[in-house]
């Protein structure tokens, strides 16, 4: 079976730190994003998988490789412009057009049997499948109607000329099983969108269109907000615990009832947090709760690091506080200082 993710975004509303690392490569538990996604796919049967990138390309190559260490083979499209959803798909023509083929962005995390989601496509005889959840905030995202019998009968209001049919409202959670012959339906060189041009026009069509109603865990993570809390539903076993085998060496995870690493004498751990290798707590130093703390970060006397998310080799200075923050690697928190809310990280010069 084979699979595609879709890499290649700017990462806008993840600024600045998207300007420093590429959103798939974002920390999430001290593992790249894109790592626990190729480890699910090889988890659930995924053995050939298509990354197509664009935004900081260079980088997000370098660290893929060739995919052995998730036991794939991986073929990477790169994109000189960016050509949206079905643009991407449709530049990876030659990997992906023999069968029917799954699809999901980099940056959703999700509880989902992914194999009884192709199965499902297959059995129907669909042209599309989307994975679709329930939400009552589903007009303010873009609502994808689904009627009883599973069929798609409207995206964000369109096609515009069909007839009101009632459905369920429901979100757009970003995978996808796509039979090879809606690739026929997509211009190739140009930047179009599956949700916003090339559905709606299939379903205009009559094609078979279908919603797959999805009611477990979901997140994107494109937001601060949401990046912070993947983690912290990540710490309460909302994808199991297979992240644990990804921590690097050297790392600890404390949550309630479990007993803390050796730390200078007087500094507080408060679970639920996530210790990389080599990190330094000073006496006085208070962590958590929900903290996460990347490689070589150093918490001086005093200082207090609660609900943030700290990449590697963060130093936060005596008595400074730290709360609801996304700090890059290498960030220096002055002493005495209050950051809130806060996203930062080192830009190139």
């Amino acid at each position: 079976m084979q699979a595609m993710i879709l890499a290649a975004g700017f990462g806008t509303r993840l600024r600045p730190l998207t300007e420093v690392c590429p959103k798939p490569l974002f920390p999430l538990m001290l593992q790249p994003m894109l790592g626990h996604i190729l480890a699910q796919l090889q988890q659930q049967g995924w053995q050939e998988v298509v990354i197509n990138l664009h935004h900081q390309a260079e980088p997000l190559a370098q660290w893929l490789g060739d995919g052995r260490r998730w036991g794939v083979r991986l073929h990477l499209s790169y994109e000189p412009e960016i050509l949206e959803t079905a643009g991407g798909i449709k530049r990876a023509e030659a990997w992906l057009g023999a069968a029917p083929f799954l699809v999901l962005n980099a940056d959703v995390l999700i509880d989902l049997d992914l194999r009884a989601v192709w199965q499902w496509h297959c059995q129907r005889g669909a042209m599309v499948t989307m994975v679709v959840r329930p939400d009552p905030a589903a007009r303010a995202y873009g609502a994808v109607i689904v009627d009883a019998a599973n069929r798609v009968v409207r995206i964000n209001g369109r096609p515009s000329g069909t007839a009101e049919t009632g459905g369920q409202e429901t979100v757009f959670t970003g995978v996808q099983v796509l039979s090879p012959e809606v690739l026929a339906h997509i211009p190739p060189r140009r930047q179009v969108s599956t949700t916003a041009d090339i559905y709606p026009a299939l379903i205009a069509q009559g094609s078979a269109v279908y919603g797959y109603l999805h009611t477990g865990y979901w997140m994107d993570v494109g937001v601060p907000t949401r990046y912070l809390q993947a983690h912290w539903d990540m710490l309460h076993g909302a994808l199991g615990e297979q992240w644990y085998s990804r921590l690097p060496p050297g790392s600890h995870v404390i949550r309630h009832g479990t007993p803390p690493p050796a730390v200078a004498p007087g500094a507080t751990i408060m679970p639920p947090v996530v210790l990389g290798p080599a990190v330094f707590l000073a006496p006085q130093a208070c962590v958590g709760p929900y903290a996460v703390l990347g490689a070589g970060c150093q918490i001086a006397a005093r200082a207090v690091v609660r609900d943030s998310v700290l990449w590697e080799q963060v130093q936060v200075a005596a008595g400074a506080r730290v709360q609801q923050c996304i700090l890059g690697g290498g960030v220096y928190v002055e002493a005495d200082s209050v950051l809130n809310q806060a996203v930062r990280c080192i830009l190139p010069s």
